[in-house]
């Protein structure tokens, strides 16, 4: 077996220098990847780098099918696929992958289970076999089990298997459920299949039906004489109520649809109801897909990753709002900071001779310690804490080090950086505690529980919350939680503390002009340098140039796709840092010249806006685009939602400050002072 180049980070189509640099590692690894024939390897619209290890088979040898856990973009609860009636493997036979700790957190649990086939071994219709509860692939389906299939199934609950590592998909372009014509009776093909067909899709009977057979349609190509490899799985469902066996054969015509439909209500007088579960295998095959190339299926079925234009009309978008506000500082800032060291400056202007005013009269309080200054410095130590974990992340993705073929590696990698990057919270919030003069370690240990603690408490809540009403579903597990609890007490609080010990040994840190021994009286300030102003009204602008990358990354997190775009969101990530710092230079600029030095927290509020703009976004985002039928769902959206605002503003403020503490040391350091 020889390592394959599997990762991809290309932009677009379009010739970016994003898009050179990965067409030169794609020319490296054409050069590094000849095959045993010396053709070089195919080139993917998407691009690799060294991923997962190639797994080929021979004819007839068998391919093992998984199970993974049941998703519903409606009811956003995962549950384990057996805690729906199925025929279940044997004790004995029946095991769980190991998992990663992002898996663990999404909620997946992969096991094994009766399906199983033959390589290029066609199968016209075949019964499950193996399980005590199924003799013969029939089972008894108590009016209880209809009751939950019924439920799961009007929920929008899909099953998911994994074949060679790649996730099943429907039938590409769209099918009518039960050649209902209705929007919301299309199945468009997302990843996984219907448990069965919605009662407002069965047209004029009123009830709902059970996909009890399912199609697999595997393609494979040969990419070495007798050696064969599967490059993509789909599967097509069907209800079927096959009451005599004989009617399913492998070698025997099968036609699904010419049975009558299984549905969830009970039989005779309340009884139950006998259900065979039955499967077909297709074999396919195809030169045009290789294993380079065979996760583009499942890529391309975002809007996010197959439309370059509509990226680039965002980026082209936050371009804009870039140049104007930059614009704007220019000549508000520039100007009048000119005209401002100009009459500071010149010992001979009349202005110098008349009273002070402007940001030069309150040079003896503008590094005057903000209130709740520990809370402060807690914040703003977290804010590196994330953009280094963001940073580092994104540089990874585009890199392609973060493969979606390897589950839960995304999560996995953002927790452990989170972690690491514990150190950059504590040399912050040393540096401004000493800076402070609060040199305390019960304020260090403040920004290393704050964040993570509300984090790890609502994610708590929600597990509890979760498992109270749906006792069954995939919750985190002690050992998870135990995991968690580690990595926070035993790796990230002692992190902080280190760095905090690092700075609390170096010089402090000293402002541009002394401090007087009296506070200044703040004039009445206008309405718009109010700090509620403040936190609605500037905060639009990051989100504007923000708002279409934020709306494709919403769009494949709640319909259960995948976003791999990160050349895009880098950029995004730029024009929005941009965005906030000149923001909060422009707020409190304006503030020190109507005599306000209370700039500490303003350069935290104005560009922190962001998250409160996302999260009123993502209840218009609730109303418009999902369709979740449930309380519990609907508590799960907006406390995630609520996370990541949080997050976004906490983020947002932090580049706020340094670029506002930066601009304040320079004009003061700059200025004649008596």
């Amino acid at each position: 077996l020889k390592l394959q180049f599997l990762y991809l980070i290309g932009l677009s189509r379009t010739g970016t220098m994003m898009q050179r640099v990965t067409l030169l590692c794609a020319l490296v690894l054409a050069a590094c990847g000849q095959n045993d024939e010396g053709r070089p390897q195919r080139t993917s619209k998407y691009h690799y780098i060294p991923g997962m290890q190639l797994v080929d088979y021979t004819d007839k040898g068998y391919v093992r099918v998984l199970v993974n856990s049941l998703h519903s973009h409606d009811a956003l609860v995962p549950f384990d696929f057996y805690s729906m009636p199925y025929c279940e493997p044997p004790s004995d036979d029946l095991q769980q992958e190991d998992e990663n700790l992002g898996q663990l957190l999404w909620g997946d649990k992969i096991e094994t289970s009766l399906y199983g086939m033959k390589m290029r071994e066609n199968v016209q219709c075949k019964v499950l076999s193996g399980s005590p509860d199924c003799p013969n692939g029939a089972k008894i389906l108590t009016p209880a089990d209809l009751e939950l299939f019924d439920k799961r199934i009007n929920n929008g609950y899909r099953g998911n298997f994994v074949i060679d590592n790649l996730p099943v998909i429907g039938v590409k372009g769209g099918r009518m459920i039960n050649n209902n014509p209705k929007p919301e009776c299309t199945d468009m093909a997302p990843r996984g299949w219907p448990l069965g067909v919605q009662k407002e899709c069965t047209k004029h009977m009123d009830t709902t039906f059970i996909n009890t057979h399912l199609k697999f349609r595997i393609t494979v190509n040969e990419h070495m004489p007798g050696q064969w490899i599967i490059v993509r799985v789909n599967v097509e469902p069907f209800s079927t109520d096959i009451e005599n066996p004989e009617d399913c054969a492998a070698d025997k015509p099968f036609n699904p649809s010419a049975f009558k439909p299984v549905t969830t209500e009970p039989g005779p007088g309340g009884a139950g109801k006998k259900v065979t579960w039955t499967y077909a295998v297709e074999w396919v095959e195809t030169k045009e897909v290789g294993w380079e190339d065979r996760w583009d299926a499942y890529l391309s079925l975002a809007y996010t990753n197959t439309n370059s234009r509509a990226h680039w009309m965002n980026i082209l978008n936050s371009l804009l709002v870039i140049l104007c506000l930059s614009a704007i500082v220019a000549m508000i800032l520039l100007r009048a900071l000119h005209l401002d060291f100009n009459r500071y400056n010149n010992p001979e202007s009349q202005d110098e001779q008349q009273e002070e005013m402007g940001w030069k009269l309150v040079h003896g309080d503008v590094f005057r310690p903000p209130p709740a200054a520990p809370l402060f410095s807690a914040i703003v130590g977290t804010g590196s804490q994330l953009i280094g974990m963001l940073l580092v992340v994104l540089l990874f993705a585009m890199l392609g080090f973060l493969s979606p073929s390897n589950r839960g590696a995304l999560l996995r990698a953002a927790l452990l950086m989170f972690v690491c990057m514990s150190v950059c919270n504590g040399f912050i919030v040393g540096g401004l505690l000493k800076m402070f003069q609060l040199r305390q370690w019960k304020y260090v240990t403040l920004s290393a529980v704050l964040y993570p603690g509300v984090i790890f408490l609502l994610w708590i809540t929600r597990e509890v919350v979760v498992l109270a009403n749906r006792p069954r579903a995939n919750t985190a597990a002690m050992l998870t939680i135990l995991k968690m609890m580690g990595l926070w007490l035993g790796f990230s609080i002692p992190l902080v503390i280190l760095g905090a010990a690092f700075t609390f040994n170096m010089p402090a840190l000293e402002g541009a002009c002394r401090v007087t021994k009296l506070a200044r009286k703040i004039p009445v300030q206008r309405w718009y340098l109010e700090h509620w102003a403040l936190f609605l009204l500037p905060g639009i602008i990051p989100f504007g140039a923000a708002f279409a990358e934020l709306r494709f990354i919403m769009f494949s997190m709640w319909q259960g796709l995948v976003y791999y775009v990160f050349g895009f969101l880098a950029i995004t990530v730029l024009a929005v840092s941009i965005t906030s710092a000149e923001l909060a230079v422009v707020g409190v600029y304006f503030s020190l010249c109507f005599e306000d030095y209370r700039w500490w927290w303003k350069s935290l509020i104005v560009p922190g806006g962001l998250g409160v703009w996302f999260f009123l976004y993502s209840i218009a985002y609730y109303h418009r685009m999902l369709t979740i039928k449930t309380w519990l769902a609907t508590f799960m959206y907006f406390q995630t939602m609520f996370m990541a605002s949080v997050s976004l503003w906490i983020m947002a403020a932090t580049v706020g400050f340094f670029a506002s503490y930066l601009f304040v040391y320079v004009i003061y350091r700059n200025v004649k002072l008596d």
